[in-house]
């Protein structure tokens, strides 16, 4: 046979084994990797801590205050005011949690039995504060703090009943308590002002319609302690806060 009718025999033969389902047929496209079962899983963003995300931390010698709700730290100390400080980075674990708000100031709160080195007062968590590259110790609660040993038995916390109730600057004022910034409640535990709370720490009676009471205040991103007198007289309530006094009378209905 010729050779060109060998060549042309042969490329039929292939063309007919293709057309069959011989040879080797195309490839598949190459589908998208899938993790293995045996893969490492990511690692965790989030950790359950016995340590909660809002709660106050103190130290004394130097002495500061820092209350802390989620992502901001409001730092106070004794010569300087409240700073509201945004958190850039934080960490927990089982048992702690830390704080970094830059401008070299850290916190860390470890869940750990603490004692105010100064009162003696018992608190839940043991807590570390770094700023201007000090770190300091202190001791961290949530909530009212509890009192020294003893002195829960020796002073009740409760302000009694006379004293309790809404109380404004004139019947105007008391018909229309939403529009007075001078008016003020008192519960039995605490006393509401317009731009603050007091939560009372300590009531001593001093007689039958007068009592000093020591009270822990909040207010405009500021915290502070501070010891008023109250007396009433009939509808008039006077409180006296360091040396300056002011009445109010009693709202009815």
């Amino acid at each position: 046979m010729p050779r060109a009718d060998r060549w042309a025999s042969g490329l039929g033969l292939l063309l007919l084994a293709g057309c069959n389902g011989g040879g080797t047929a195309p490839a598949d496209p190459i589908a998208s990797p899938t993790p293995s079962p045996s893969a490492t899983p990511p690692i965790a963003t989030t950790v359950a801590s016995s340590v909660p995300e809002r709660l106050t931390v103190t130290t004394n010698e130097p002495f500061y205050s820092v209350g802390i709700a989620g992502d901001v730290l409001t730092l106070s100390g004794v010569d300087a005011p409240a700073r509201r400080l945004a958190v850039v980075a934080r960490r927990a674990s089982a048992d702690a949690r830390e704080w970094d708000a830059g401008q070299g100031v850290r916190v860390r709160v470890v869940r750990a039995p603490c004692e105010d080195d100064m009162s003696g007062a018992p608190r839940d968590f043991t807590a570390t504060l770094t700023i201007d590259g000090r770190t300091v110790r202190g001791c961290g609660f949530v909530g009212k703090p509890s009192p020294p040993p003893g002195e829960a038995t020796a002073a009740p916390n409760n302000i009694p009943a006379r004293f309790v109730g809404q109380w404004n600057r004139d019947a105007a004022a008391c018909a229309r308590p939403a529009a007075s910034i001078e008016g003020v409640r008192v519960a039995p535990g605490e006393l509401w002002f317009h731009e603050s709370v007091g939560t009372v720490k300590r009531v001593e009676p001093l007689g039958t319609d007068q009592v000093r009471i020591t009270a822990d205040y909040e207010g405009e991103g500021q915290r502070w302690t501070t010891t008023q007198t109250l007396r009433v007289a009939g509808d008039r309530l006077t409180i006296v806060t360091d040396g300056q006094p002011f009445s109010r009378i009693r709202c009815r209905g």
